[in-house]
């Protein structure tokens, strides 16, 4: 969050001091941080997340709300992995979050940020906090000024949207498959190393062959010194490699490893200005893996990225290009 948009959260009337914001369903305002209301916190960040995104702004004084900032100072003691941890321990899949420091008149304000989930619905995988607040198998929604369990249109909405982007996969294949002649099509097998060849035949790769294998870069086959590669009679076009399941913690990256890979020191909201830019989703096949809605950025992405030669600012600057936070903020 930046510090123009925490100041339009808690502008004042000028006669009253008190805010010109209520809470919302993407807003909510907090005395101060303790560690004991951890689940309280995760709770309206699963909430957010599964709307359209929100914010918890600490050191709002409640009846009347006024920003008096907060009076202790424990979110200046926050612990981003400690969190981190609780959040992954109780809900699946990730929560990814942000937090703010602000001073404001010499107050202290701290501000904890999620964005929209890629992965509805996020679900209560645990329960947890003092008083029984979360419920293994629940799933949270933020509704007008409050926090609650999800009601059916809101939950059949996503259910919906989850099944339409399917069916636009599917039709995608399907289009291409098309293109390219049904009779034309062969699967290659990265994972049991098989070309299917039609009439129930097959022609096996060995398997030290195809755990060294140079197949994929950047869509094409290439060749490096020292790699075993397959030669091919003719050209492929129109196709597409498809790769399995690998090994996800030694093959695949996550937001926070891959920004860090490129060198970037930003928070891993930026991320999804990257996403936008080069339309990295749509090149799913290549590009990530999946595993309980989480995605995985895979090594042929990060090299992608690594040509583009991204700065700071300048994945700010396609944060702004494509609107990713002016749309969160509100």
């Amino acid at each position: 969050m930046t510090e123009r948009e925490f100041l339009e959260l808690i502008e004042c009337e000028l006669s009253t001091q008190r805010l010109k914001h209520r809470e919302n369903s993407r807003l909510e305002y907090k005395a101060n941080f303790n560690k004991a209301d951890y689940a309280l916190y995760a709770k309206t960040l699963a909430a957010f997340s599964n709307n359209q995104g929100g914010s918890i702004i600490f050191g709002i004084q409640d009846k009347p709300r006024k920003p008096i900032g907060m009076t202790n100072e424990n979110f200046k003691d926050f612990d981003n992995k400690d969190f981190s941890e609780f959040l992954n321990q109780h809900f699946a899949p990730e929560i990814q979050f942000e937090t703010s420091n602000f001073t404001y008149q010499k107050k202290d304000f701290g501000v904890i940020q999620v964005l929209e989930s890629d992965n509805k619905p996020i679900i209560c995988i645990k329960n947890g906090g003092k008083k029984q607040e979360l419920i293994e198998g629940d799933i949270y929604y933020r509704y007008s000024g409050r926090t609650q369990k999800i009601k059916h249109p809101e939950l059949k909405n996503i259910i919906d949207k989850n099944l339409e982007i399917e069916r636009q996969k599917w039709r995608e294949h399907i289009e291409n498959i098309a293109k390219i002649g049904v009779k034309n099509v062969k699967m290659l097998d990265l994972l049991r190393g098989k070309i299917d060849i039609g009439n129930g035949k097959s022609i096996v790769i060995d398997k030290e062959l195809l755990k060294n294998l140079n197949l994929i870069k950047e869509g094409k086959f290439v060749e490096k010194d020292g790699a075993p590669t397959l030669k091919l009679i003719g050209t492929i076009e129109n196709g597409e490699i498809v790769a399995p399941n690998l090994n996800l913690d030694k093959d695949f990256f996550t937001t926070k490893e891959l920004l860090e890979k490129l060198g970037l020191t930003i928070s891993h909201h930026y991320f999804r200005g990257i996403l936008a830019e080069y339309s990295i989703i749509q090149k799913e096949t290549k590009y990530f893996q999946q595993k309980k809605n989480q995605k995985y950025y895979s090594r042929l992405c990060l090299e992608f990225l690594q040509q583009q030669k991204l700065t700071n600012d300048r994945v700010k600057e396609l944060c702004k290009k494509h609107n990713i936070w002016r749309k969160n903020a509100k």
